[in-house]
Order: structure tokens, then C-alpha cells, then sequence
């Protein structure tokens, strides 16, 4: 058996294994790079292998970065069942239609360049249609159930906790047992279960991504941020959130709800400025079985717990420019949550050299990324070709990771059986170096970090 690591190698994005075994070709989650030019650069590498030869894929979960290269497998004449489940199907259909439009978008852009230049237009990476080309495919599973896509290859998708229908994708082939981890969710998550731990395989491909860091409690955290959001807003600042729209925004807004009550938050306006996010709230208004058992109550008896009085969603292109001129102190949570792409960069592009503005870091910001620089306090930034002064005020929360931090990540493998080994994935390499160093310490499994494009044989 053959497994080639495409992505998420010695890095965080780009997530994608290739499988080749006994005659039969399998791909594990198809991933977009992000970040900097050169890793978004990674994303036209042509596929190391023929998309039309695959029997099947699997999806761990709905994250662009392991689900954004899709599209591009259905041009490639790709035209069989992508294994998910229930709740990945429904967000994934959200996020790969929003990364659509990005591409579009971008590509509009690029070919006013184009024109300009005396060049020919170009086409988009892929377009709105070869998203719903791809739905067609998209094969809804359940949790913990043994299902067999082919005859001695069984599959079974375990609760991962890290977004809503996020999945561990445990394998058996060839006699060998495998486990994909996807991404390890934390057990502090407001909203969904925690991970299952991880079960008895051979072989393990485990993510690292928050494996050199220890996570700060979750209410806590919430608690942190209502005060730094009172600080601001006393000053008659504006904080802006900048926020992944399926999964971080859904928690930021339950978290800050359930805090004991606040007359003075409760004044303060919140805006959600971000159609994705207003679209993935209604697939969060329903109920799932990975979700805790308070949130399904709370649905189930019509209590709304993805809405306060003060919150106000964001829809129309306008009204969401127009929040650049309101003066009034307010709270902006914006997407992307790497403040890549989206409405997030007028908002930054209007506020960043303001002192009185406060940027609230509440999720993972890869290394190359704008918020990346912002976070680390970089003097100038580029937002649409722009040249901005950066005097905001910075707060970093690492209380809301839906990742696992070092400790959740060494938990989850203690009640296996030792496996033969552990392949360490999906972080970058300081990560990746401590974690593996614990997991010798603690456990004595064998490790190994595999290289991008690198092939394995096991």
C-alpha cells in the first residue's frame, strides 16, 4: 500500500492523502493551500495522480482547506461518490459555493490587469458552476456506522468535535487498519461533543497543529473577551472579530450569550457581516448529533441560541460598507477569519489606523496570512492594494480553537493499543517537532513527519 502526502505536510493547509491499494485508488479530503502567494501558488500544481482513476473519496470535514480542491477533481472528469457525513455535506455546500464567488471574484480582478496589459483573459480557478457540478456527488453518511464502498475496504466516520459533521475517517484494507484524525476537535467547545478518542489502527495520521501550545479555559476566554470589548467601547472604539464564518462565528455568538447577563454589553451593537455566516446559523438552528445535549434542548424548545438582542446580521453588500462611517462603538464579526479575502478587509482597511480600534484574535492565523501580520503587530500592511497603517490595538484569545491543543492531543491517544506508527500532519514544524517529542515521552510510539509529495509505503 501506497499513501501519498499531497498537503498538509510539514504545513497546515492543503490537506489531501492519496491511497493506492490493491487495486483500488482512494483520496482522503481534497484540500486548498492558504496563505502567502507562493503556498496559494501550490493549488495549481496539477494532481499527482488521474482524478478519472479514483474509485472514491472521502471528506473529513467541510473546511476549505480540506475540501476546497473538489471542484477541481469534477473538471478533471472525477465522477464518483464523495464519502461525508450529514453535517459536512450541508456546510461544505456552504463553503465551496462561497469559495466559487472568491475565485470569480479574484479572477474578475486579474483579467482587468490582463487587459490593461494586452494580455488574454484568463480563466477562474473554478467557477459557481463546477461547484454545483459537484454536489451531485456528495454521498451522506452516518456516524459510527461500518460502511463498505467496495468489498474488503470498510470505512466508518467517528465524531471528531472540531465542526459541526467533523470526522475521524478510520479505514480497513489490505488486512492493515488506518485512521485519518482530520482535524482533533477541543473539549471545550460551547457547542459540539467532544472528539471521540481516537480508536486501535495500525497506522495513524494525526494533526499537530496546536502541539508545541496549551489552550486557556473556554469561559474564561469568553469572559476575557467581553471585558476587552467593554474596554474598547468605552473609548468609543470599534472592535473587530476577525472569524471563520462556519463553526468560530456560531461560537462566538452562543459563548457570548450564555455569560452571566451585562446591561452595559447587552447596549453594544453586534454585527455578523458575513452572508456564509448567516447561511451556516441556519444549518446550526437545526439538530445534529454531534451537537451537546443543551445546545439540541435549547433548539428544540424554539430558545434561539444563536441570536441576541443586540446582534444584528449583516446581508446586504451596502449596509455592510456603510458600518465603516458609523461612529458608534461597536463589535464587527467578519469574515475571513484569516482576513484573506472578504468583507473583512474594508473593515480593516478603514479601522486598522485607527488607535481606538481594537483586532480580536480568536482563531488559527496561518503563517503567511494578513492576519498573521496584523497579529504580530507588522507597521504597514497591503489590504486591496492599499498600503495601511497598522495602530490598532491586538488581542490574541487561544481559549476558542477548535483545535485540540497539546494536552487534548496527547489525551486522545492514550486508550489505544500502540500503533505501529504515527505520521504527524496538518502543523507547522515547531508543532510538529514538540508534539512528536511528547508522544515519545509519554507513549514510545514510533513517529515519522512526512514530507510534501512524499510517498509512504506501509
Amino acid at each position: 500500500m501506497k499513501i501519498t502526502c499531497l498537503g498538509a505536510a510539514q504545513g497546515v493547509t492543503g490537506s489531501c492523502y492519496y491511497i493506492e491499494a490493491d487495486h483500488l485508488k482512494v483520496l482522503i479530503d481534497c484540500g486548498s493551500f492558504q496563505g502567502d502567494f507562493d503556498v496559494n501558488q501550490l493549488n495549481k500544481v496539477p494532481f499527482d495522480f488521474d482524478p478519472e482513476s479514483l474509485d472514491f473519496v472521502i471528506l473529513s470535514h467541510g473546511h476549505i482547506d480540506h475540501s476546497g480542491r473538489l471542484p477541481k477533481l469534477i473538471q478533471k472528469n472525477y465522477h464518483k461518490p464523495i464519502y461525508m457525513t450529514r453535517g459536512t455535506l450541508e456546510l461544505t455546500t456552504i463553503l465551496l459555493k462561497d469559495s466559487a464567488k472568491i475565485h470569480e471574484s479574484d479572477n474578475e480582478k486579474e483579467n482587468e490587469k490582463r487587459e490593461k496589459a494586452g494580455l488574454d483573459p484568463i480563466e477562474p480557478y473554478y467557477s459557481s458552476e463546477d461547484v454545483i457540478n459537484t454536489l451531485p456527488y456528495f454521498y451522506p453518511v452516518d456516524f459510527n456506522k461500518d460502511i463498505y464502498p467496495q468489498e474488503n475496504f470498510k470505512v466508518k466516520f467517528i465524531p471528531a468535535g472540531h465542526m459541526l459533521g467533523s470526522a475521524h475517517v478510520y479505514l480497513e484494507i489490505e488486512g492493515k487498519s488506518l485512521l485519518f484524525s482530520g482535524d482533533i476537535g477541543t473539549r471545550k467547545n460551547p457547542i459540539l461533543l467532544p472528539p471521540n478518542p481516537a480508536p486501535s489502527a495500525d497506522y495513524i495520521f494525526m494533526e499537530s497543529t496546536y502541539g508545541d501550545r496549551l489552550h486557556d479555559h473556554e469561559s474564561k476566554a469568553f469572559e476575557d473577551l467581553r471585558q476587552d470589548i467593554l474596554d474598547v467601547t468605552d473609548h468609543k472604539g470599534t472592535v473587530i472579530i476577525p472569524a471563520f464564518s462556519v463553526g468560530r462565528t456560531q461560537e462566538m455568538i452562543y459563548g457570548l450569550k450564555h455569560l452571566p447577563p451585562s446591561p452595559k454589553f447587552d447596549k453594544i451593537d453586534l454585527y455578523v457581516d458575513s452572508p456564509m455566516a448567516i447561511e451556516a446559523t441556519k444549518v446550526f438552528n437545526k439538530t445534529w448529533p454531534d451537537m451537546k445535549p443543551e445546545v439540541i434542548q435549547a433548539l428544540e424548545e424554539k430558545q434561539h441560541p444563536f441570536d441576541m438582542k443586540n446582534l444584528h446580521f449583516i446581508d446586504d453588500a451596502t449596509k455592510s460598507y456603510q458600518l465603516n462611517f458609523n461612529k458608534d462603538p461597536k463589535v464587527l464579526i467578519s469574515a475571513s477569519g484569516m482576513c484573506d479575502a472578504g468583507r473583512i478587509l474594508h473593515h480593516l482597511q478603514a479601522y486598522l489606523e485607527r488607535p481606538t480600534t481594537g483586532i480580536f484574535f480568536v482563531g488559527y492565523q496561518s503563517q503567511e496570512s494578513l492576519g498573521r501580520k496584523i497579529q504580530n503587530q507588522v507597521k504597514q500592511v497591503s489590504i486591496l492594494d492599499t498600503i495601511v497603517d497598522n495602530k490598532s490595538q491586538i488581542k490574541i484569545y487561544h481559549g476558542f480553537s477548535g483545535h485540540a491543543d497539546q494536552g487534548e492531543l496527547l489525551d486522545w491517544l492514550k486508550n489505544m493499543s500502540p500503533p505501529k506508527k504515527i505520521f504527524l500532519v496538518h502543523g507547522e514544524q515547531e508543532s510538529i517537532e514538540t508534539l512528536e517529542e511528547k508522544i515519545k515521552t509519554i507513549y514510545g510510539y514510533e513517529t515519522y513527519i512526512p514530507r510534501l509529495y512524499e510517498v509512504i509505503e506501509i
